[in-house]
This record gives structure tokens, C-alpha cells and sequence, in this order.
């Protein structure tokens, strides 16, 4: 019952700010999706994995969002080597109630990369209205991509051999998160089972002072629990931090390297479905996509709104 009334309210308040979204979005123009410079693998016949990564889509009903969200998906499928998942890292949507995140789920059903494993991160925007109702929505539902039992904010998920742990908030926060000891303790032990090979941990908050913080936001770090997660990263190799949240864009402060010997990264993805503050590309429609091979790990940013590469901002990590 009162998961029912929540979910109620939390419609009534978003059918008010889709109004009022709808009215100042919808005049904003948007590319088509370009098919001539279509995404193209390094390597494809020697790629063991391959993903896409965006953050901070904030999908929302409104006359301009589903548009910018379904063109991404589109220049995905016109990928001309396949991907193996997609990962979204938290603000799916803007106001965390069912017609937003109906957007999203409506275009994954309409699209190839809907039909591979989807893995969802909660962040501050999908939770902070009704924190246990709106955690065990967004959950049920990557559940469901994955075909798995998640009855907490965080989980681990394993593809072509590859860990991915996925990380949420163990208490209702605005802004932040709150990341208990039992979630650092599964962190690390799933990290311990990677064994050294190439492991993505996702979480919507970036690591206290990474990506420019605090001067590009004060406040905007993952909290009080941000060294202690840091503390059980470096225990590991071959470890890959993905935030979004800052709304940074893509730029030189995208990339933090925690420990190079040991290869220990903390990539900030910047967000899709608003623009971002900062960076050399801060339009809409912003994310990355991931190729993982035998002795290296390539990230590369994208312009999925408009099927358009960014040139520059290819990183390539090699596996210690």
C-alpha cells in the first residue's frame, strides 16, 4: 500500500515537471543519427568483450527526450561489430517514476543492445524520492535484463568471463550515496575472484577528489564511504572505476589513474541526456564504448546522439 501511494505521488510530481520539461526541451534541435562513420572495433576478430557505457541519461516523458535516447540506442545498432552488453551508470531517469523510465525500457525493447544484458546502477536522481520503493523498481528490472535475482542496490555479473560489479546506495541520500561494509566486503571478494583479469566496477558517484573535484562541483563526490571504496580498489589489478554524475563532458580530467603499475583507473563517463558543464565535447548525447582484448583494455568516447566520433579521446590501458 504505501509503495502504491509513493509510486502515486511520484507520478503526480513528474506529470507536473514533464509540463513544465516539455515546454523548455522542446524547442532544443537534434541531429539525426550519421550512419557514415559508424563504430568500429580495433580488432574485431580478436575482441574478447565488447560494451557500451553512458551515464546520466535522465530519460524523462517529455517531447524531446525519447528522441535523443533511441537515436543512441540506433547508432549502437548501426555498430558495425557486435556488442556484447550495455551499461547504464545510474540517472536513468529524471525523476525516478514510471512514464520516465518507461522511455528508457520502451527504446531497449525497440533496439538490438536491448536484447543483450542491460546492467543498471541506481544514482541520486532514480532514488531520492522514495529510496526503498524506487531501489527495488530500478532493480526488478535489471533482474529481468539479466536474468538473475537482485534483491539488493548492488550486484556482480559476469560476461565472456569478465566481472562487472555494479555498485548502489545502502541508505536513502539526496546526492550522494551511502556504501555499507557488507557492499565493500562483496566488492572486494567479487574483485578477488576476477583474479586479476580486467573487472569493471560501476557506481554513479565519482571517488572524492577525481575528475576535477571539488573545484567542478563541492559536493558532488560519492561521500563519506569514498576512501574506503578507493582502499579496496587498490587491492586489486586490472581495475576499472566508471562514474557519471558530474556532467563533466569529455576532456583531459576524464581519466584518473589511482595506480598505473598495478593498472587501477577511475573513468568518469559523461552524461547523455543533458549537457555537460565542462570539457572540449559537452553536448548531449555523450558515452563510451569498451573493447577488451588479451593484453589491452580500449575505451573510446562517442557521440551516440549523432552517430559521430570524437576524435582524440581514445584511451588504451594495458592489462597488468
Amino acid at each position: 500500500m504505501i509503495s502504491s501511494i509513493l509510486g502515486s505521488v511520484i507520478a503526480v510530481i513528474s506529470n507536473i515537471l514533464t509540463i513544465i520539461f516539455t515546454f523548455t526541451g522542446a524547442f532544443g534541435g537534434l541531429p539525426t543519427v550519421s550512419t557514415e562513420a559508424p563504430i568500429k572495433f580495433q580488432n574485431p576478430e580478436n575482441c574478447n568483450l565488447a560494451f557500451v557505457a553512458l551515464a546520466d541519461t535522465h530519460n524523462r516523458d517529455t517531447a524531446f527526450q525519447p528522441y535523443l535516447f533511441e537515436r543512441g540506442l540506433q547508432d549502437i545498432d548501426n555498430s558495425e561489430d557486435e556488442f556484447d552488453a550495455l551499461v547504464i551508470a545510474g540517472d536513468i531517469s529524471e525523476f525516478g517514476d514510471g512514464p520516465s523510465y518507461d522511455v528508457t525500457w520502451n527504446a531497449l525493447a525497440n533496439s538490438e543492445i536491448g536484447k543483450k544484458p542491460v546492467l543498471l546502477a541506481t544514482g541520486n536522481h532514480d532514488i531520492r524520492l522514495a529510496y526503498e520503493y524506487q531501489t527495488d523498481f530500478v532493480m526488478s528490472k535489471a533482474s529481468e535484463y539479466l536474468n538473475m535475482e537482485i534483491d539488493k542496490a548492488y550486484y556482480s555479473y559476469e560476461i565472456n568471463g569478465y566481472t562487472f560489479i555494479v555498485m548502489g546506495s545502502d541508505e536513502w541520500q539526496f546526492e550522494k550515496a551511502v556504501i555499507s561494509d557488507e557492499q565493500l566486503a562483496f566488492i572486494d571478494a567479487e574483485l578477488e575472484k576476477a583474479n586479476g583479469k580486467p573487472a569493471f566496477v560501476i557506481c554513479h558517484q565519482p571517488l572524492a577528489n577525481t575528475h576535477g573535484l571539488p573545484e567542478v562541483w563541492k559536493n558532488g563526490d560519492l561521500g563519506e564511504d569514498s576512501a574506503a571504496v578507493k582502499e579496496v580498489l587498490m587491492k586489486h589489478s586490472n581495475v576499472f572505476y566508471l562514474n557519471g554524475h558530474l556532467h563533466d563532458g569529455v576532456y583531459e580530467k576524464s581519466l584518473e589513474i589511482f595506480d598505473a603499475e598495478k593498472g587501477v583507473y577511475s573513468i568518469n563517463l559523461p552524461a547523455f541526456g543533458k549537457d555537460n558543464d565542462y570539457g572540449k565535447f559537452a553536448q548531449v548525447g555523450l558515452g563510451t564504448y569498451v573493447e577488451v582484448y588479451d593484453d589491452t583494455v580500449v575505451f573510446t568516447a562517442r557521440d551516440f546522439g549523432a552517430g559521430q566520433p570524437l576524435e582524440g579521446y581514445t584511451y588504451t590501458f594495458d592489462i597488468k
